[in-house]
């Protein structure tokens, strides 16, 4: 009994451990699975990880802004392809670099203190409009940009972004409006005045005319007469005094013309070369030098000869009165002008220079800081530069001379 009752129980523990054989295999079986499909997940998600930053290279790279990626310690740890162009470095001559090295010298060390504040309080700062920010490229130029920052925290510590847009384009835009803006005021405002203008020397005329031919006849009459020698200087005074007047008058009527000049190409050189005859005389005498460095690729332009030869006797005349007495030199150049498909001709003097007030008001009618000026000179030229579809800027500072450039398109190719 006793030996079958030990067969009995040694089967059933064998049974009991084919069982638990069984479900260890399945158990086996199962983890097989598990690490397979683990295996599987983690390959999936190392490709999908790899995709993400493919594309987020992709999309970095592709971005019109720069973008620069900054350390705690102000060192630059990421750059894309924009801001390698916008800068002039390769990525290579960027990456572990300070900051400041792509500001100008001015700016880096206020730059140091700022971003020590940024980093202890940071923040998303928009756009910086209306900043006025400076890049420096490589080669040491600089350009106007704007800033937009952000940060980001990670284990590694926080890591602040920079994009950064270059608008020099903006500011050129910007400038062309603002003068554009500046010519029609100046244009409404002249055209208002030569109306007025006009009248007036309209009925200056008759009786400037009258009171000149008397007194022409009565200086003919004094001299036959032989009246006393205070009598006839007083009449030359009033003689004198009334060609003044009429002087006036004649610069008035050609401020107040307004009818625009049949135009034809002419050679710009060639006007200025012809100015220069007729100054170089009177302006040695004042011991003042007049050069000139014509460009003879310059085409032509479409304009008057003698108005433009008017415009730069009036410049001319004016800064050799600015140097009377002291001497100095007077340069005319010629040449492409920054706007394609324009020329320029450039006047420049050693004069005392101009002050920041009159600067903004040298084209103004019946402004002049000359004693004997009608302040219609410039004025006169600024219509006919107007007429010319040219512009006239001004450049000059006290003790620094005075810089006119003048700019006008070039004729059109002529049709053969």
């Amino acid at each position: 009994m006793d030996d079958v009752k030990s067969t009995k129980q040694l089967l059933e523990e064998l049974k009991a451990l084919r069982e638990r054989v069984a479900a260890l295999e399945a158990s086996a079986v199962e983890q097989q699975r598990i690490e397979q499909r683990l295996l599987k997940e983690a390959l999936v998600s190392d490709e999908a990880l790899r995709r993400s930053e493919a594309t987020g290279q992709a999309l970095l790279e592709a971005a019109s802004e720069g973008i620069v990626l900054i350390n705690s310690s102000g060192r630059i740890t990421l750059i894309n392809t924009a801001a390698e162009r916008m800068f002039g470095y390769t990525r290579n001559e960027l990456l572990g670099q300070p900051l400041e090295i792509l500001l100008p010298d001015r700016a880096r060390g206020p730059h140091l203190e700022h971003r020590a504040r940024y980093f202890a309080g940071p923040r998303v700062r928009p756009m910086g409009i209306g900043l006025d920010l400076a890049g420096r490229r490589k080669d040491g130029t600089e350009f106007p940009i704007e800033i937009s920052l952000s940060y980001v925290r990670s284990s590694e510590g926080m890591t602040a972004m920079a994009l950064i847009t270059d608008i020099t384009e903006r500011k050129r835009v910007e400038g062309e409006l603002q003068r554009q803006r500046e010519a029609l005021y100046q244009t409404e405002k002249l055209a208002a005045l030569g109306t007025l203008s006009a009248g007036i020397a309209h009925e200056m005329n008759n009786p400037l005319g009258i009171i000149t031919s008397r007194i022409e006849v009565m200086l003919l009459d004094a001299e036959e007469q032989q009246l006393p020698a205070q009598v006839l200087d007083d009449l030359q005074v009033l003689h004198r005094a009334t060609q003044r007047v009429a002087r006036i008058a004649t610069n008035l009527r050609s401020f107040a013309r307004q009818a625009p000049r049949e135009h034809m190409r002419i050679d710009l050189n060639a006007v200025v070369e012809e100015t220069l005859l007729l100054m170089q005389k009177p302006l040695e005498v004042e011991g003042i030098r007049l050069t000139m460095e014509l460009d003879p690729a310059i085409g032509p332009i479409l304009g008057d000869a003698n108005t433009l030869q008017q415009v730069l006797l009036n410049l001319v005349t004016n800064a050799r009165e600015a140097m009377a007495g002291r001497g100095g030199e007077i340069r005319i150049e010629t040449g492409t002008a920054e706007r394609p498909g324009w020329v320029r001709a450039l006047i420049r003097d050693t004069g005392p220079g101009i002050s920041a007030e009159d600067l903004s008001k040298v084209f103004d009618p019946f402004y002049t800081t000359k004693r004997t000026g009608t302040g219609l000179g410039l004025s006169v030229s600024y219509g006919i530069i107007q007429d010319h579809h040219g512009t006239v800027d001004v450049q000059s500072s006290p003790g620094q001379g005075t810089t006119f450039v003048l700019a006008f398109p070039a004729a059109p190719e002529e049709q053969t």
